[in-house]
């Protein structure tokens, strides 16, 4: 590379090294201004005159002469070299900046009857336990709890409690207005009401939390106050010394949170049932698919024969947990049948629609209830009796069933071995 002297502009050197990259032996030597000969010796050694090499102008200095002959002349080499995506223009012909349209209600209508939208819109929270920043409609929200006639705070999950929490202060409030003796409500002080964390959905979590947390001994400082922010302890926050040795875990969590679940999701269930009350009817939330045989290949055979509909992408396939006889023809559970019971479980998490590039998710019932709630949900309306329902949400009643169904599948995902909560687990606060 040639000695630039220090009297080259950066630019003229940069010309010169693209000169170098991208032209021709012959052009460049035709080119070129500046030579060594030049440079270590002058044009006129012993001359009056003494001429200075003659080294390239910055780009964009030209001769009044050269001006208009380079203007319609080929662009200069820096032009047609890539610019940066930072630089360049994207729309060139665009000139001036039109405001994007708002989008209207009926824009959005779909996307508010589509559970997936609605649950990744929902604000990212982060997860107490893990650290882990999800969506606010994959948590649960955690607070505490006091239990009438005790000082212990329990600390249980208020978002599966809400009911039980409502009609325990309606109850209050009742006795109170009616003069009488009214029991405490499951419920402390104003400065810890509000106060709740949240936890991700996952069964094997909860387990590894009931391992380190149930073995507290009441009267010492509960391990839960390791999950609370540093805002919220002593001294700092509105917990007291005392109150955080009064925090207490129940040993049975894991089903206790299970059966909650689980009930939720029935109750989810019910009140879409009772919102559309007939199957394949025009808003398409209920379609009764019929199985003779539990697997993949029977329910794509039978999805095959439905007619698309609008939305089809944004429902699920509910595996209800029974199958027509062939021999019979009557709807008979799949537990009665030793070799149909073995292949529960084997069913895929996804399965792609055969007229739509779309996977929808599959809930198969008899994995994610125990016998007797799959009972209650078979002999609260016929339709629940079919061997399989496509279920495709149509409005905030049926956008929540589909999510809790979804938070159950999740609670149960990674967990090898469920344990069916027995009556115990099912007490109440």
């Amino acid at each position: 590379m040639e000695c630039l002297h220090g009297r080259i502009s950066y630019a003229s050197w940069r010309l010169r090294v693209f000169q170098r990259l991208f032209l021709s032996s012959s052009e460049l030597n035709g080119r070129r201004t500046i030579s060594r000969r030049v440079i270590d010796h002058p044009t006129t050694p012993t001359g009056s005159q003494f001429q200075h090499p003659e080294y390239p102008k910055e780009p964009g200095q030209y001769d009044d002469a050269e001006s208009t002959a380079s203007e319609t002349e080929e662009p200069r080499l820096s032009q047609t070299l890539p610019q940066s995506p930072l630089m360049k223009t994207v729309h060139p012909n665009l000139e001036k900046k039109h405001k994007k349209r708002a989008a209207k209600p009926e824009d959005l209508e779909d996307l508010r009857r589509n559970p997936w939208a609605m649950a990744l819109a929902s604000p990212p929270r982060m997860c107490s336990a893990t650290g882990t920043r999800i969506p606010r409609a994959f948590l649960t929200d955690w607070g505490m709890l006091k239990r009438p006639k005790s000082d212990g705070l329990w600390f249980m999950p208020l978002g599966l409690l809400k009911d039980e929490v409502a009609a325990a202060a309606a109850d209050h409030r009742s006795q109170r207005a009616a003069g009488g003796t009214s029991l405490p409500i499951p419920y402390m002080d104003m400065s810890i009401r509000n106060l709740v964390i949240r936890l991700v959905d996952r069964l094997p979590l909860l387990k590894k939390l009931n391992s380190v947390l149930a073995s507290h001994v009441y009267g010492t400082r509960s391990p839960v106050a390791r999950m609370f922010p540093y805002r919220w302890k002593h001294p700092h926050g509105p917990f007291t010394v005392r109150e955080e040795k009064q925090i207490i875990w129940r040993e049975d969590m894991p089903n206790f949170v299970l059966s909650r679940m689980r009930a939720d999701v029935v109750k989810q269930l019910k009140q879409a049932c009772n919102k559309y009350k007939r199957l394949d009817a025009t808003n398409r939330v209920w379609t009764a698919i019929d199985l003779n045989e539990y697997s993949e290949a029977a329910i794509l055979k039978e999805l095959k024969g439905v007619k698309p509909f609008p939305r089809m992408e944004c429902g699920a396939v509910l595996v209800m947990g029974t199958l027509i006889n062939s021999q019979t023809g009557v709807i008979e559970p799949v537990s009665q049948d030793k070799a149909t019971s073995n292949a529960m479980g084997t069913l895929p998490e996804y399965l792609m629609l055969p007229h739509l590039p779309s996977k929808v998710p599959v809930f198969e019932l008899a994995q994610l209830f125990s016998q007797k709630e799959l009972e209650e949900i078979w002999g609260y309306d016929s339709r629940f009796q079919s061997p399989a329902l496509y279920f495709r949400p149509n409005d905030p009643i049926t956008v929540n069933a589909m999510l809790a169904l979804w938070k159950l599948k999740g609670f149960l995902r990674h967990d090898s071995v469920c344990e069916t909560p027995g009556p115990s687990d099912e007490s109440q606060l």
